[in-house]
């Protein structure tokens, strides 16, 4: 009798993990962005309207806001709305085109990540930098951050500011890092 429980015990838990396992991979499937292969043809006023809805939610929210707009091979854009400065970041694998679409702020590069945290697939985050240098930004502004470098998204009481983001994949190299790391 004790082994037949045992054995029935011993099937469920493998069962559960497989059942598990197999709810797992779909739902990776599932969260997979669909690759577009049409061009995104976007208007400034467009994303200033769409950024209007943005920033009401970041105001009601944690400070920022965010959607992805497009997925294609190599590279993604989103539109991103900020109401509050943000703690410090770094891309390893990949490189942002910020495109002011309204608004302005000020992005710091460079220098050091303080209490620096390594997530999944190269992304660093942080409380703030030390020894970085400020970009001011007004609608109209470009900047490209290069992956690898630490950026931080600052807003002074009462600005705000609107993005369209280009994110870019880094090349690999023979290493498998990020080109130039």
């Amino acid at each position: 009798m004790r082994r037949q429980r045992a054995a029935s015990l011993i099937c469920a838990a493998v069962c559960g993990v497989a059942l598990f396992s197999a709810a797992r991979a779909v739902a990776q499937e599932e969260t997979k962005p669909v690759i577009t292969t049409t061009p995104e043809e976007l208007s400034m006023d467009e994303l200033a309207e769409r950024g209007k809805a943005l920033l009401e939610k970041a105001r009601a929210g944690s400070g920022s806001a965010g959607i992805t707009l497009g997925h294609f091979a190599g590279h993604y854009t989103m539109l991103t709305a900020r109401t509050a400065s943000g703690g410090a970041e770094l891309h390893e694998h990949w490189s942002d085109f910020l495109i002011v679409v309204d608004g302005e702020g000020t992005e710091m590069t460079g220098g050091t990540i303080v209490d620096r945290k390594d997530g999944p697939n190269g992304e660093v985050k942080g409380k703030t930098l030390e020894g970085a240098t400020p970009h001011v930004l007004h609608k109209g502004d470009i900047m490209h951050i290069p992956a690898g470098t630490p950026h931080q998204a600052i807003e002074a009481p009462g600005q705000t500011i609107t993005i369209y983001v280009i994110k870019v994949a880094a090349p690999e190299t023979a290493t498998g890092g990020a080109a130039g790391r």
